[in-house]
Order: C-alpha cells, then sequence, then structure tokens
C-alpha cells in the first residue's frame, strides 16, 4: 500500500496544477486593432476617426456620424507561432533532459460587427459584437533516450481555448462641432477550457535488477465567466488640423465565476529488492465551483492626431495601473504606445499602417503555460470605399461599399513557466515523485494575421 506521505503529496501537486492552470496567451491585453481603421493604423484612432468601431476605441467617435453604418471584420487568416525552450524538464539520477514546446496554429477569427445610426441632429448610437481575445493552443511534446545508467521517456499535451465576447450600446454625442462625448457598456463573456496529460517513465540498464518508475498525470479544466465594463470617451478639435482624445476604461467587473475541473494522477514502480510499488490511481477535485474572481484594472489612453486634407497623423499611449494581490492575482503597472498614418490615395484608396505595444502584466511566470511576454506589433493595409448613386425618391442619396484588407504582425518575446518532472530517485518506493511548474524559460510567439472587413454606409 502507498504511504501517507506518498498520497498527501501527489495530491498536493495535483491541486496546485489545477488552480494555476492557464491557457497560453501572448500578452497580457486584448488586441488593440479591432475594426477596419484600428487594423489598418496599429490602433491609433481614439482622436481622430469616426467610423462604427469607434464603440470599441472611443465612443466619442459616434458623435459625428453623419449616416447609418453597418461594419463586419475579421482576421481570414491567423497563423500563430509559440516556442518554449526547455518547456518540458525530466530530472533523472544522472542529470536531466529538456524538451522544447512548440505549438502551430491557424485559425479564422471574427473580431467587429458593429451597426450604427444618427438620432436626431447630435446624436448616434451604435450597438457591437467584438472578440479581443480568441486563442488556441494545440501541442504534443515527447522525446525518449537513453544515458549511460537510464532509458527515460517523457511527453506533455495540451489542448486549450480562450474566447472573450463584448456586446453592448454605445452612444456618441456631438456637443458642439469640435467637442464631442460617448460612452459604452458591454457585458464581457469569457470562456477557457484546457486540457493537460503529462507523463514520464525512467529505469535503470542494470540487468536482471532493473530500476523502474513512472507518473502520469490528466487535468481539465473549463472556466467561465460574466461581467461588466463601460467606456468613457471625450474627442476635441481646439484647431482645424488638432484632435485630441481620451478613454477611460472601467475596471472589468467579474460578477460570476463557474469552474469545471477535474484531476487523475497515477504512479507506481518496480524494484527488484523491494518488489513492485504498488500503483496510486488519486481524482483530489472533482465536480464544479462558482464565485467571483479579481476585478480586472481600469486603462486609461489618450491620444493626438494631425490632419491635413487627406489624411492624418497620429500617437497614442495608454495606461494600466498596477492591481495588489499575490503572484497569482496581482499586476504589474503597464504602459504601452500606438502609432499610426493614414493618407487617401485618390479617390477611392486609403492607404496607412501602424505599430503598437502590448506589454504583459503579469507579476511572474511560475507556473505552467504562464505567458510573461510582451508583444510589439506592426500593421499594414489599405481601404477602398465605392459609392453607388440612388434615385431621388430614395431616402438616401447614395451607398458607399467599403473593403478594408490589412497584414499584421506581432512578436512576443519574455519567459513562461515550464513543466518539471522529478525522476531522480528511481529506488525508493517511499520518495514522492514529483511534477512541479516553476523556473520560467525563454518564450518566444510570432502572430500573422489577414485583416479583411467590410462596410456599408447608407
Amino acid at each position: 500500500m502507498p504511504s501517507r506521505k506518498h498520497v498527501v503529496g501527489l495530491v498536493a501537486f495535483a491541486l496546485a496544477m489545477i488552480a494555476h492552470a492557464r491557457t497560453a496567451v501572448a500578452g497580457d491585453g486584448d488586441v488593440p486593432v479591432l475594426g477596419n481603421e484600428a487594423a489598418i493604423s496599429g490602433g491609433a484612432v481614439i482622436a481622430a476617426r469616426r467610423s462604427a468601431a469607434m464603440a470599441w476605441a472611443n465612443p466619442a467617435g459616434l458623435g459625428a456620424n453623419d449616416r447609418a453604418r453597418l461594419e463586419a471584420s475579421g482576421q481570414v487568416f491567423a497563423l500563430r507561432l509559440r516556442r518554449l525552450r526547455g518547456g518540458l524538464r525530466t530530472d533523472l539520477p544522472d542529470g536531466s533532459r529538456s524538451s522544447t514546446i512548440r505549438s502551430y496554429e491557424i485559425a479564422v477569427v471574427p473580431s467587429a460587427s458593429v451597426l450604427a445610426r444618427r438620432f436626431g441632429r447630435y446624436t448616434s448610437a451604435a450597438l457591437a459584437l467584438f472578440v479581443p481575445r480568441f486563442d488556441d493552443v494545440d501541442f504534443n511534446v515527447r522525446a525518449s533516450g537513453l544515458s549511460p545508467s537510464v532509458r527515460y521517456a517523457q511527453q506533455v499535451k495540451v489542448v486549450a481555448h480562450a474566447r472573450r465576447y463584448h456586446v453592448g450600446p454605445a452612444f456618441g454625442w456631438e456637443i458642439v462641432p469640435e467637442l464631442r462625448l460617448g460612452i459604452a457598456a458591454f457585458v464581457v463573456y469569457d470562456k477557457t477550457v484546457q486540457s493537460t496529460s503529462a507523463w514520464a517513465r525512467a529505469s535503470t540498464l542494470e540487468i536482471p535488477a532493473q530500476t523502474q518508475r513512472f507518473v502520469q498525470a490528466d487535468l481539465q479544466e473549463s472556466t467561465r465567466s460574466w461581467g461588466a465594463e463601460v467606456v468613457l470617451g471625450v474627442q476635441w478639435q481646439p484647431v482645424e488640423y488638432l484632435h485630441l482624445g481620451l478613454t477611460l476604461r472601467s475596471p472589468r467587473a467579474w460578477f460570476v465565476r463557474r469552474v469545471d475541473r477535474s484531476a487523475v494522477t497515477t504512479m507506481g514502480g518496480e524494484n527488484p529488492e523491494q518488489g513492485g510499488f504498488a500503483e496510486l490511481r488519486t481524482a483530489p477535485d472533482l465536480g464544479s465551483a462558482a464565485g467571483g474572481r479579481p476585478d480586472d484594472p481600469m486603462q486609461i489612453a489618450a491620444g493626438i492626431a494631425y490632419a491635413w486634407s487627406r489624411g492624418w497623423v497620429a500617437l497614442e499611449g495608454e495606461l494600466r495601473p498596477a492591481r495588489s494581490g499575490d503572484d497569482n492575482d496581482g499586476r504589474r503597472m503597464v504602459l504601452n504606445a500606438r502609432a499610426g498614418v493614414r493618407a487617401e490615395v485618390g479617390k477611392r484608396f486609403v492607404v496607412g499602417g501602424g505599430v503598437y505595444t502590448d506589454h504583459s502584466a503579469l507579476v511572474v511566470a511560475d507556473d505552467f503555460l504562464d505567458f510573461d511576454v510582451d508583444t510589439y506589433g506592426a500593421t499594414l493595409g489599405g481601404e477602398m470605399r465605392r459609392a453607388v448613386r440612388l434615385s431621388r425618391r430614395e431616402r438616401a442619396r447614395q451607398l458607399v461599399f467599403v473593403t478594408a484588407v490589412a497584414v499584421r504582425y506581432g512578436l512576443s518575446v519574455g519567459r513562461a513557466g515550464r513543466l518539471r518532472i522529478d525522476l531522480g530517485d528511481l529506488r525508493a518506493a517511499e520518495r514522492e515523485v514529483l511534477v512541479t511548474t516553476g523556473d520560467p524559460v525563454p518564450a518566444v510567439s510570432h502572430d500573422l494575421a489577414l485583416h479583411l472587413g467590410t462596410g456599408l454606409e447608407f
């Protein structure tokens, strides 16, 4: 029979793995390039732009809307490459063996759908759906080999999905032609699903007195959270060519969180002197739990744009204050920057580009697949506008069809938590086989996305 110490150690491992399981995410915030104009100009739009998708970036921009607009956009092709050097490590009696974790994901990501209309002379309203986070992870890393005294094998397989949706209304008011105010209120739904399976095996090469041990852990977790978020914005044009913008995104308040999780761990071995180690199979945590989660810090962003007759150039800064708490719930203060340019080429075409940063607020990446990485991105794209005149009997004089195409690349660099399995002593039956996390390793992620958007103005 396994000892009490054996059981306690194994249960503690499983509980720790479940408590800290997270979906791997590059960066720590939402993607700042939602909407066609933001996708072209690196997200630097809060000061000067007036499209329907301003419901996300700065709802004050809706105040300058002079007609009905329908906009839909998405990343029709998104390629994400991740690399964790030494992400899986097994300690053996004669040293340790590490394997690099790599993942390659291709996804089609819907990002924004907005309908905006003018109501009265000074007011516009919009109904919007945004998808600022859409991430998938699927990798299977395994390795085996021989050393002078040990034969070993190790494997970790992870399948994880992360989704976040914002849906709600937005309103913009034009107080005077130079000053606009706006507000947006979103219901937020966040869902993460993660399944992790890890195992390792090692045996000595002594013949016939061969000693061997193994451990296997299977963990599943699904988390669903409901919350709310409010965005306040202002746009001010003190002179003809200068535009200023300011937004305040409230703390994201989480009201309901439901976690479904389970863990099953198996461990055993054989020693010619002591016989077989009794196999231990335990399910230390099964079932569901409901409760809240810490609110995310607020965000403050300010921008300035210089405009001329056929375009504009904009600069923005964003601040996310720190949040007190332990290593898992606390957040560091974050400063981000964005810059973009947009220019008309002829009567029908617009081209633009931009750069942005998305720094991590994670305090420490000491749990498996915690990604403490900073993202540096760039965008390049264009927009085509085609106007169709209508008859005088129609309420609208013309329809304007808009097509936007943009390319985005993001480089994320930093550190991520790895998985460590301790098989350093194969002979002692009472020794726990520890499966732990920590000791962050270098992590790199490459994101390449093709944005395609459409719009209709009527």
